[in-house]
């Protein structure tokens, strides 16, 4: 999340070497052509293939699964670290497809939503509100399927290395009420904030650091982690809630939506309402670990020094 300060010289977000769009317009041409069912079967079975190619994300995942469930043994943790690949592969494919289709379709592939209650109680106080997600689940089709509330949202992303990569995956794709904003500086958060006085929703993916100065450690499975302050201090200054919410798919290739309880900001306390807000992240990652899709070690990275 982007504040007055200077981002640290080198990007914390990651990338990966599939990361091609070409590789993306292939999957996107020929993906339509099959059932859904069909798409995730051949998607587990690539990422079979695809996981031999990439040991050192394949070991970044043990050891993230190592932390999340501290008491699988060897084989436990190498067995979900391979349906993590599987999982995501799955996600990847609905991105490519299921993502990009008209409403009613992705409405179908929804099973339930957890906590209605409480997105209903934001919506009807009329301010904006900042959604926080994670690399969990499908986390862009939550974000699809909020935009049908009425509400404009704003979807921070890191910028991607090929914009070529970028172009693709957003421009003139999804409903009108959806605007990616791509997070290159202290302006966005003025945009943001500006955003969010209007009523709109920004939604945030929480569980990276971004390398600006005001990421910090935060306790996360027992051992410090480094997450972003900035959606808490823009949270601040626009006087909105945080809430938390995330997709998760089901064996049955079909969503739940879990959003849980939004969560204030007090000013001053802009540290102690992310650390709640990592306890939350805790207890969903918990829920379903082989859908938390990070393939970097989440606790190597440091906050930046002053």
């Amino acid at each position: 999340m982007p504040t007055p300060d200077t981002p640290a010289p080198t990007p914390r977000w990651y990338t990966h070497t599939y990361n091609r769009v070409a590789f993306y317009q292939c999957i996107a041409a020929c993906a339509p052509w099959l059932p859904r069912s069909v798409q995730w079967q051949i998607a587990r079975g690539v990422a079979t293939i695809l996981r031999h190619g990439m040991p050192r994300e394949y070991a970044a995942v043990q050891g993230n699964l190592r932390r999340v469930l501290p008491q699988a043994n060897v084989a436990e943790v190498a067995q979900q670290a391979r349906h993590v690949f599987r999982n995501f592969a799955c996600c990847f494919a609905d991105l490519l497809t299921l993502n990009r289709r008209a409403p009613g379709q992705q409405q179908a592939a929804l099973a339930h939503v957890h906590g209605l209650s409480h997105l209903q109680q934001v919506l009807q106080s009329g301010r904006g509100f900042i959604a926080a997600t994670a690399h969990l689940g499908n986390w862009e089709l939550a974000g699809r399927l909020l935009s049908r509330s009425g509400r404009r949202i704003h979807v921070l992303m890191a910028p991607e290395h090929d914009p070529a990569v970028q172009r693709f995956l957003r421009d003139g794709v999804g409903a009108a009420d959806i605007h990616f904003v791509a997070n290159t500086g202290s302006a966005v958060f003025v945009q943001l904030l500006l955003a969010l006085r209007r009523g709109d929703v920004v939604a945030i993916q929480m569980d990276r650091a971004t390398g600006h100065r005001s990421d910090i450690a935060v306790p996360f499975f027992g051992a410090p982690a480094c997450f972003p302050l900035g959606p808490m201090l823009l949270a601040r200054a626009a006087h909105v809630p945080v809430l938390p919410c995330f997709c998760l798919a089901r064996p049955d290739a079909r969503y739940e939506i879990w959003v849980d309880e939004a969560l204030p900001v007090p000013a001053g306390d802009e540290a102690a309402a992310l650390q709640q807000l990592v306890h939350v992240l805790e207890r969903y990652i918990t829920l379903a670990p082989t859908q938390w899709y990070n393939f970097y070690d989440v606790w190597a990275t440091l906050p930046p020094a002053p």
